[in-house]
């Protein structure tokens, strides 16, 4: 069930209790973590803290504490799948789950208390009528239990009225039996794509407000829950847009509040027009240019062609090489203060019209100063580039401390191991063009990372697996001379391990949808099943999936059957 009053019913429904925390290990959930933690600390609120991958880490969670603890409070985890079916609960735990992925379990939205969702009905698509997906019904074996009881008596007259009562009998079986189709068809149409929702992170900085206990730091972490959002492509350009909007009333309203003017320790957040180039202000220009995506496929940059036409834009700025090559804060004071300009002026002549895009800077102190996709690509690199041997919730605590002002040590390190990710996107992709190994297989294209390529053992992570997926699509319909480039969508495969010989699958919309809407999780399901292939998505994410790598090839021919 949805809550009416996320203020009430959840924050000081939970005061005073002591509630189990478990949350997705995305950046998401980190900062609506970190907004969480500074809300229960106000009010004394005492908790545990877990973190999930997928629905088995879930259930192996759960197990562990539902003797001690009766609320759990579930951030990006749980929304999609049956709570109550999948943990079993006892009648006095409660859940309460905020979770931005799509579509919501119906079970969970028609729970009758147990299952309590902090987000809106609207924020919900489609969402079939109860009466039309259940409905009671009268169990067999409780007939013929009930007719070994009758007397012979009874049953004459009864097996009588039956008579009488065959044709209504077998109206309502067809009744049922059209019921049925339609519940299944509503199911289909409701469960058909997956899709993600607002951040959690906003959700909760919302509530943060009503509480009256925001502040610029809390605004800055639903900040970059919504930036990951964009990068990731996760949400659509116009929902950014709005909720951009929404943030930047925020930023505004407690930017005047704030007492601090001190230039040495407040925090200032301004909304800007920023260029979609990776981690331009801790990298050179001339790096960041070749190795962001959106210069690297408009340009073509995996080619020495679009290597001349990256030196040719950096010579119509009037950006000599040794000032395009040192760190961008060692540049000189006009010319950084010029780029952003001199990149929009020229941005029509090589082709880069959107390079522009509206986002939030951070900066305190004298030498502080982050873009949001900043601090969103440091997060990263500590969740999905840590050492094998770093436990995830080492990971996780690591991401949680680089968002706080006084760990700023921790995400300089973070963003300078990002730009190796970056690279290590860039380098793929180019192996991948001049290799040919992006294949087309009728309804779909599709590439499986290479054991031995560069870094290919960090592919086996969610978020970074998602990027080149992005990457790869884009540089597929930039490069291809299929018309039809662009309506194809894109499967991407890499080993998870040697050792389980395990990989993992993921599947992304085409170019010319501008949806993230994704089709792929049924999809996955049903190839599984025409190659007998019996599992549950662990993903909170189905249009992520795990198989062997001896069954991958008759996966993907399954699945260009079924597209097909």
């Amino acid at each position: 069930m949805y809550l009416e009053n996320i203020k009430t019913d959840f924050y000081e429904f939970i005061t005073g209790k002591r509630i189990c925390l478990i949350t997705h290990y995305d950046i998401d959930s980190i900062c609506t973590c970190k907004i969480l933690q500074s809300l229960l600390k106000h009010n004394q609120t005492l908790y545990t803290l877990d973190i999930v991958r997928g629905v088995s880490d879930l259930r192996k969670i759960f197990s562990e504490n539902c003797n001690d603890v009766k609320y759990f409070v579930l951030i990006n985890c749980g929304g999609t799948v049956d709570i109550v079916e999948l943990l079993d609960p006892d009648d006095d735990i409660i859940f309460f789950i905020l979770d931005s992925h799509r579509p919501t379990d119906l079970c969970n939205i028609y729970s009758n208390g147990q299952i309590r969702l902090m987000w809106n009905m609207e924020e919900d698509v489609q969402i079939p009528d109860f009466h039309d997906i259940f409905r009671e019904q009268t169990s067999d074996a409780d007939e013929s239990e009930n007719s070994q009881n009758e007397s012979e008596d009874e049953s004459e007259e009864r097996a009588a009225k039956r008579r009488r009562l065959g044709e209504e009998e077998i109206l309502k079986r067809r009744e049922r039996r059209l019921w049925e189709a339609n519940r299944a068809k509503l199911i289909f149409d409701y469960t058909q794509f997956t899709y993600y929702s607002k951040a959690s992170a906003l959700v909760m900085f919302d509530l943060a407000w009503k509480l009256n206990r925001d502040d610029k730091d809390l605004l800055w972490y639903a900040i970059v829950a919504l930036t990951e959002q964009l990068i990731f492509g996760k949400i659509e350009n116009t929902q950014y847009v709005l909720e951009t909007g929404n943030l930047q009333a925020h930023t505004t309203r407690l930017q005047n509040r704030s007492s601090d003017t001190d230039d040495a320790t407040s925090l200032k957040i301004s909304f800007e027009r920023d260029l979609k180039l990776v981690l331009y202000r801790h990298w050179s220009v001339e790096a960041s240019l070749k190795y962001s995506m959106f210069t690297a496929c408009k340009l073509k940059l995996w080619s020495l062609k679009g290597d001349k036409r990256l030196h040719e834009l950096l010579a119509d700025m009037g950006l000599p090489l040794a000032q395009s090559r040192q760190n961008f804060l060692s540049m000189d004071l006009q010319l950084r203060q010029e780029f952003s300009g001199s990149i929009e002026r020229l941005s029509e002549k090589y082709g880069l019209t959107d390079i522009i895009y509206a986002t939030f800077v951070m900066t305190y102190g004298y030498r502080n100063k982050y873009c949001a996709c900043d601090v969103v690509y440091g997060m990263l690199t500590i969740l999905e580039s840590s050492p094998r041997s770093k436990r995830p919730e080492e990971s996780f605590q690591l991401a949680l401390d680089c968002l706080s002002r006084s760990h700023r040590i921790i995400l300089n390190n973070a963003i300078d191991k990002g730009k190796g990710i970056t690279k290590t996107l860039f380098k793929t992709v180019q192996s991948a063009l001049e290799m040919k190994q992006i294949i087309s297989a009728g309804p779909f294209i599709y590439y499986i990372v290479q054991e031995g390529c560069v870094d290919w053992f960090m592919f086996s992570h969610q978020h970074i697996l998602a990027l080149l997926a992005q990457f790869i699509i884009r540089a597929y319909v930039a490069m291809s001379r299929n018309r039809k480039a662009s309506s194809l969508p894109l499967i991407v495969s890499a080993n998870k391990d040697m050792e389980s010989g395990m990989c993992i699958i993921m599947g992304i919309p085409p170019l010319c949808e501008n949806s993230p809407k994704n089709f792929f999780g049924k999809a996955f399901d049903q190839a599984a099943e025409q190659i007998n292939y019996n599992t549950t998505c662990d993903y909170f994410d189905t249009a992520y999936f795990d198989i062997p790598i001896k069954d991958r090839t008759r996966f993907l021919d399954a699945l260009t059957a079924l597209l097909s």
